[in-house]
């Protein structure tokens, strides 16, 4: 039996490279995805203030995928501490469910 209670995202460094894109498909497969659902990856610094938010790409019925140009990505300080969280909202419920998070690097 787990030792705490409710959702645990999954935990990954989102890597960055100054100048370049960030692309990225998560596929799911454990459920079709339905028509409707929505993505989007809030963007936070070092003072846990947001910066941006980037919304998906494409979204089908086994995938999430982000194609965020890089006069968006560069916002994002080399030497601010921030990090991310990646939302999907399923039709209908209007509740955010936090797929992954973590730390974002730049490796230059």
């Amino acid at each position: 039996m787990p030792n705490y209670l409710g959702h645990r995202p999954n935990r990954y460094t989102l890597v960055l490279t100054r100048a370049a894109a960030f692309t990225q498909r998560f596929e799911n497969t454990d459920n079709v995805l339905p028509d409707g659902t929505t993505s989007w990856i809030d963007v936070y610094d070092t003072d846990d203030e947001i910066l941006t938010t980037w919304h998906a790409t494409t979204i089908s019925a086994d995938a999430v995928e982000y194609l965020i140009g890089p006069d968006y990505t560069d916002v994002i300080d080399t030497h601010t501490r921030a990090t991310y969280y990646l939302y999907l909202n399923y039709p209908g419920t209007h509740l955010p469910y936090c797929w992954f998070r973590g730390p974002i690097v730049r490796e230059q």
